[in-house]
């Protein structure tokens, strides 16, 4: 893979991004909303990050030693093109993601203990009623220094909620990295797979492909138990650019259809702080792959870490960063708070859409 890399920078929103696009002075990040008229060159093989920045309406002075101005201009059409919706859902500005951990050690689980299956139910009925789109459901917590457990307590955890769930017609997301426990969610009603090992279980790419079920494939350097202890980079984003394509690459070779697949960096998942700051200031590096990309920055510890918040005072971090993605044309969002989510995503979409 080519060690440089092409991030979109100077964004623009709606009236003028459109403006931009008409006028060749920008090119469209994934959608006619965002428009960028610079971008960047970073390259990945260095411990101090070298760039370049060129605008979109000096096309003669896109020289670069390393990229031939063939190769930049076939990136910036990649990064240009919009993906087709994930799972043929209907089209929607943004989408949010309710979690529902059915663990007892979640990093948000501030009780001890596993909810029952009937307070899971309900929960999940009024995240759906506040506005989540998908409901992800997770039975083994995969919080920094979280143990592994049996693939059959996970599965006892969450296969009778996913069960109820799916007969009221809720799109289920069952968040695993076992493949016997996707099955199982599958055959309850799951449509799609979280997986933070990003098909690492040799069964679970044709378990995706023979069940025509979405997947989202999650980076992360080490294991939940171990991930946090010094996590290292030469250039995170472009690290991360490269594994999502190389999982990509996999899961499509693997029957996989294309537009089954969201990509998510795995804020937090063997990151520190400045990584994940990174993410976010690069993300729109991510459009590249062509693929719907889903952020879950939701009560990070991250955030606690930045501002002194304990998890229960964490919300304002949450929707910063939620913002922060939507503005680099990201559209779903994997939340706890859904209610003031939604709310904080819906003033957003009309701004730049008006």
């Amino acid at each position: 893979m080519n060690q440089y890399k092409i991030i979109p920078r100077d964004l623009s929103y709606g009236k003028e991004a459109k403006h931009n696009i008409k006028n060749n002075i920008g090119l469209p990040l994934a959608s006619n909303n965002i428009s960028f008229q610079r971008f960047e060159i970073q390259s990945k093989n260095n411990s101090k990050i070298n760039f370049k920045t060129f605008s979109i309406s000096e096309l003669d002075n896109w020289n670069h030693r390393h990229l031939p101005k063939t190769l930049i201009e076939n990136i910036l059409k990649k990064i240009s093109m919009k993906p087709k919706t994930f799972m043929n859902m209907k089209n929607k500005s943004f989408y949010i993601l309710g979690v529902l951990n059915l663990t007892p050690n979640s990093f948000s689980n501030n009780n001890n203990k596993i909810p029952s299956h009937l307070e899971s139910i309900k929960k999940a009925i009024k995240m759906c009623e506040d506005g989540a789109d998908i409901i992800d459901i997770g039975g083994e917590s995969s919080k920094p220094g979280a143990l592994s457990i049996n693939e059959s307590e996970e599965q006892r955890r969450i296969i009778p909620v996913i069960k109820e769930l799916s007969k009221m017609n809720i799109t289920i997301s069952c968040d695993t990295k076992n493949a016997n426990t996707m099955k199982k969610a599958i055959d309850a009603g799951a449509k799609i797979i979280n997986d933070v090992s990003a098909l690492k279980d040799k069964k679970a790419a044709k378990i995706i492909s023979k069940n025509k079920v979405g997947i989202i494939l999650m980076h992360m350097q080490g294991k939940p138990l171990n991930m946090q202890t010094k996590p290292t980079y030469k250039n995170v984003s472009l690290e991360i650019l490269d594994f999502l394509d190389e999982k990509k690459r996999y899961a499509i070779n693997n029957g996989v259809k294309e537009n089954y697949i969201l990509i998510d960096p795995g804020i937090g998942f063997g990151k520190n702080d400045m990584h994940n700051i990174k993410i976010f200031k690069d993300l729109s590096l991510l459009h590249s792959l062509n693929s719907d990309i889903l952020i879950g920055a939701s009560r990070k510890s991250m955030i606690g870490r930045l501002t002194e918040s304990a998890i229960e005072n964490r919300l304002p971090g949450s929707i910063s960063l939620t913002i922060s993605s939507m503005t680099k044309g990201v559209k779903f969002f994997r939340v706890h708070d859904v209610k003031e989510t939604f709310q904080a995503l819906s003033i957003w979409d009309k701004i730049i859409n008006k």
